[in-house]
């Protein structure tokens, strides 16, 4: 199914959603901070991992889509500029099993093989409540002094009608 085609199927049935919107920061940042706003975040390698589990009796039917702000350290989407989602695509969830995206599946997703920085958002779109979190990793450019934090990720009502 086409990227546009599962979305207006997604807005065409009239029935609640819960969406998971994950973002994502994947890469190299080798340039220092500067004010001229050449490099977007601190010097560092950044990773995000988001895991996705089924934890109801059915089987579920999910919808991802990848959107990203930067590429190639470069924003893509800095106001007043906007960008959507590069690609989507569907997974089915059987009962209690679990998925995960990290950067090497959203390098993938990006169609973007490059070790630069990427930064954007992962909306997951389901007809049932799932567990999301993501984990978030950084580390100097020596690999030095790594950090981890771990986020939940609540999921927002969509109602569509």
């Amino acid at each position: 199914m086409a990227n546009s085609d599962m979305l207006k199927q997604l807005a065409l049935s009239k029935r609640k959603y819960f969406v998971y919107n994950v973002k994502f920061v994947c890469g190299l940042q080798k340039s220092p901070f500067q004010k001229d706003c050449d490099s977007i975040l601190s010097r560092g390698i950044y990773s995000t991992e988001i895991n996705i589990l089924n934890y109801g009796p059915k089987e579920v039917a999910i919808a991802k889509a990848f959107t990203p702000v930067v590429v190639h350290n470069k924003a893509i989407a800095r106001e007043p500029e906007i960008n959507g989602p590069d690609n989507i695509e569907r997974v089915v969830l059987k009962p209690f099993h679990a998925t995960m995206d990290d950067c090497c599946k959203i390098v993938k997703m990006l169609k973007d093989a490059d070790e630069q920085l990427k930064i954007g958002f992962l909306e997951i779109i389901s007809p049932q409540p799932l567990e999301v979190c993501a984990v978030y990793t950084v580390t100097d450019i020596e690999q030095m002094h790594p950090s981890i934090s771990v986020a939940q990720v609540e999921a927002r009502s969509l109602s569509v009608s």
